[in-house]
Order: C-alpha cells, then structure tokens, then sequence
C-alpha cells in the first residue's frame, strides 16, 4: 500500500472513531458515506460499507418524498355556531369586568350615616332620636303599667290595650 491510502485510511479510521463516539458533523458523516460507497474499502471495514449504504439509500428515498401536507377539515355548522356563541360570551364578559373596573359598584348603604331599626334604614337624626327615647321609656316603664294589679274585670281590658299600644309603636311608619 502506498502513503497515500495510508493516509486515507488514518483519516477514515479517525472518523469512524468519531462517529461512533457521536462527535462528527453532518459533512464527515458524508465523507464517510462516500468513502463507504466506494470499491476502494478494505477487508476490515467491509461491514460498515453495508451500513452506510442503508444511510445513503434512507436520503435518497427522503428526497423522493413529497413532504407531509397538514389535513384541514372544514367544521361542521354546529361547531361553527358553538365558536361564534363562545367568542361572542367572551367578549360580553370582558365588556362587563372592564365597566366594573372603571365604575366600581357605590355601597349599598342608606347613607353614611344611619341607623337601622326593625330592619329600616333611618338617616334623620329627629327620628332616631324619639325612637331611641321611646325605646328607653319602654325599658324604663314600671311593671305595675303593663300588668296592674286591680281585681277587677277591666284588668284583662288594660293588658290587651297596653300590648297594642306597644304593638303599635313597633309598626308605625315614623
């Protein structure tokens, strides 16, 4: 053998080390091929040369092929409604949280000052101010008022009307 196929195979051998160590670039991987292709392979390398064939014949049925088109199928009109329906729900829900955002609901009180009394909003300090004497007068009023104490046949009378009386101030509109 003369230097030069000496050289060759130095290099090729080099390469194939390479190779299956993972580090050779695309254009050494090519030399390899073409080197594999070629009658000049020694007897030791002579089962690369078949491996290398598959690689080539691989790219060239890859470069045969008609790349892959995506397939697009037309949607069907209910889905087509449910699409229009979903963007347009989405839409009015953002309009609503921007208008919330911008317009914060006011407070949902009677004023900034009140008072509530059976479950009525009352903002007038006069009202509020009877209604509160009122109230004490009920809590200061003597028992013998509301529960006197005659033997006579009137006392039955006395009680119903003070319980009406007490009654009434509950649902007067003041």
């Amino acid at each position: 053998m003369d230097n030069n196929s000496n050289y060759t195979n130095f290099i090729i051998e080099e390469l194939l080390n390479k190779y299956f160590e993972g580090e050779t670039s695309s254009e050494e991987e090519r030399k390899l091929r073409h080197y594999f292709s070629s009658n000049d392979v020694p007897t030791e390398w002579e089962g690369y040369k078949s491996l290398f064939a598959y690689f080539d014949e691989e790219i060239e049925m890859n470069k045969q092929k008609k790349p892959l088109q995506p397939v697009i199928k037309p949607l069907s009109h209910n889905r087509r409604i449910l699409i229009l329906f979903s963007g347009v729900a989405a839409c009015l829900l953002l309009l609503f949280s921007i208008n919330l955002w911008i317009n914060p609901p006011a407070k949902r009180f009677c004023a900034d000052n009140y008072v509530i009394i059976n479950g009525r909003c009352y903002t007038d300090m006069h009202t509020i101010r009877a209604m509160a004497f009122e109230a004490f007068h009920e809590v200061a009023t003597p028992a013998d008022e509301y529960f006197p104490k005659t033997e006579d046949s009137n006392t039955d009378l006395l009680l119903i009307e003070n319980q009406l009386k007490e009654l009434s101030t509950f649902f007067s509109n003041d």
